[in-house]
């Protein structure tokens, strides 16, 4: 299946890009543009499924394990480097958890406010757009070692995170009170 290979590919590209960052400023900037495209192909992986009718569970749960450890290599490499404080990562990893385990556990919400927070197209687009600008404003600080762009880059992560927090609080609520039925 073609989506289930671009999944795969965006994994390898992942850790490419963390193996090789640092080593060549030029080859850096080529890795800052391949940050962006591994979100970007994100959203064409299930295009693809989707498209070519090639959906599937074993799909679903590839593009979830790979969206988990992409983010979290991403959130973990920039505290490590020095980058971000280390309570995002922390943050960031917990409520995927925490989401993941009740999605799994209750379902996915179906209409309402609670879909178009956590399922639309929207929703995620947006939730991968502020993590891709945010990773790739990181890398290029990085590179470039500006505190103009190094303190842009950690209020798009502070914005990422919060998005990310905004998009688990409807599993809160299934949390708190478990018998009521999220719209």
């Amino acid at each position: 299946m073609i989506a289930n290979t671009i999944t795969l590919c965006r994994l390898l590209l992942t850790f490419v890009v963390i193996v090789l960052f640092g080593t060549h400023h030029t080859l850096d900037m080529a890795l800052i543009a391949t940050i962006a495209i591994i979100f970007a192909l994100d959203g064409v992986d299930g295009y693809i499924a989707r498209r070519r009718n090639e959906t599937s569970k074993l799909g679903e749960v590839l593009d979830t394990v790979a969206d988990r450890i992409i983010e979290n290599t991403f959130w973990i490499y920039f505290t490590a480097t020095g980058h971000l404080p280390l309570w995002m990562p922390i943050v960031v990893m917990a409520r995927g958890f925490i989401t993941d385990s009740l999605q799994r556990f209750f379902g996915y919400p179906e209409s309402g406010w609670t879909h178009a927070l956590t399922r639309s197209r929207i929703s995620r687009a947006l939730s991968g757009i502020t993590k891709m600008l945010a990773f790739a404003s990181l890398a290029s600080a990085s590179l470039l070692k500006t505190p103009a762009l190094a303190q842009g880059s950690l209020i798009l992560a502070t914005i990422a995170v919060g998005f990310c927090l905004l998009r688990g609080l409807p599993f809160f609520f299934i949390c708190v009170f478990p018998r009521a039925r999220l719209p």
